[in-house]
């Protein structure tokens, strides 16, 4: 057939190259863990208490949000302590490796421009060192989510790990991503931080999703908003991290419940992934391109 070579063409060369650059990536991860190791060391270095901040600041954060919206404002939702840290704990994950990666390049100058090495290294090593705190503070508060969950959670456990890899690979498309576009556009770095804190409150941490849905019926501002936190990527991977952790919130009236842990659905898993995929890809391409002035520019 005649359309065959003219579409492979230009696709079979860009697919050999993108399996190359992976090949040299892989590489590369003896670097990688030396740079993750370097990260940890020097965020802790001189500090008292070390990998507790892991722990520390997840949990002053669920005292803070529960004061204000269980107790203060009465949000209606069981367990709300295990229902927020379900969510937060996720977010944070994604919000320090994603900020953290914005100066991964223009941070390194120096680096870069002396020795050759597969550039994404530096943002990815970002992301895998935010992983290594997620994990340990996960580890810390396992037993207060069984606690009030259920053994429930033990058992979703693989779903868990399931949405570690997921957020992981969503957010390593990002960090690149931004670490990238920061070389050329150096305002992104404070204007992320405003970024965040906007797509904090566009996710469904501090409230539930069902919330947002039975708002949507009752003016044309919630149907709106409903729109809004369906089209954040952010919301689902929020829900696949919290249903296997919390469970799902159910609203009747002005009663709400929630059952106890559950697997995520398969079409929850699959956008999820989707999702995640086409953001590394997005981030790698881009990265890479931009990468050949890296040099030249910090």
């Amino acid at each position: 057939m005649p359309s065959v070579p003219v579409l492979s063409r230009p696709i079979l060369p860009a697919v050999r190259s993108l399996l190359v650059n992976l090949r040299d990536l892989w590489h590369a991860r003896q670097l990688l863990r030396q740079l993750v190791q370097k990260e940890l060391k020097v965020r802790y270095k001189h500090s008292a208490l070390g990998f507790l901040w892991s722990l520390i600041t997840p949990i002053l954060m669920t005292v803070v949000f529960t004061a204000v919206f269980a107790i203060i404002i009465r949000i209606q939702v069981q367990d709300f302590a295990a229902f927020f840290i379900a969510g937060y704990l996720v977010w944070s994950f994604f919000q320090n490796a994603v900020q953290n990666s914005v100066q991964a390049i223009t941070g390194n100058g120096a680096l870069i421009r002396k020795v050759y090495f597969p550039r994404e290294v530096l943002p990815l090593s970002n992301v895998v060192a935010q992983g290594v705190h997620f994990l340990l503070a996960l580890l810390a508060i396992s037993p207060y989510l069984v606690w009030t969950r259920g053994i429930g959670v033990v058992a979703h456990l693989p779903a868990v790990a399931l949405g570690i890899v997921l957020i992981g690979v969503f957010a390593s498309g990002l960090a690149m991503l931004f670490a990238a576009a920061n070389v050329s556009f150096r305002d992104l770095q404070e204007l992320v931080v405003v970024i965040f804190l906007v797509w904090f409150y566009l996710t469904p941490i501090i409230y539930p999703l069902q919330m947002v849905i039975d708002v949507a019926g009752d003016s044309a501002v919630g149907a709106v908003a409903l729109q809004i936190v369906r089209a954040n990527p952010l919301t689902w991977f929020v829900e696949v991290f919290r249903y296997p952790l919390y469970g799902i919130v159910r609203t009747t009236g002005e009663n709400a419940s929630s059952t106890l842990p559950v697997w995520p659905s398969g079409e929850l898993i699959l956008a999820t992934t989707s999702v995640a995929l086409v953001s590394f890809l997005a981030g790698y391409l881009v990265f890479h391109r931009n990468a050949l002035t890296f040099a030249k520019e910090v």
